[in-house]
């Protein structure tokens, strides 16, 4: 089973806030699941994985126009 991640391991993973990581949940740029009642997000560490990769092909797109 892969392992999940709350919300400030995924901050630490990435190297940003843990307010920045709930708000990319909130708009859907990561994938998450809410636990406890609605309260709490849990990550994969795949999730991330295919989000810095996508954040990787973004970023050279944009350089190259």
């Amino acid at each position: 089973m892969e392992k999940l991640l709350n919300v400030e391991q995924a901050a630490e993973y990435l190297g940003v806030q843990p307010s920045t990581v709930r708000n990319w949940l909130r708009e859907s740029k990561i994938t998450g699941v809410k636990l406890g009642g609605g309260k709490q997000w849990r990550i994969t560490e795949s999730a991330l994985r295919d989000f810095v990769a996508a954040s990787q092909v973004n970023a050279h797109d944009k350089e190259s126009e």
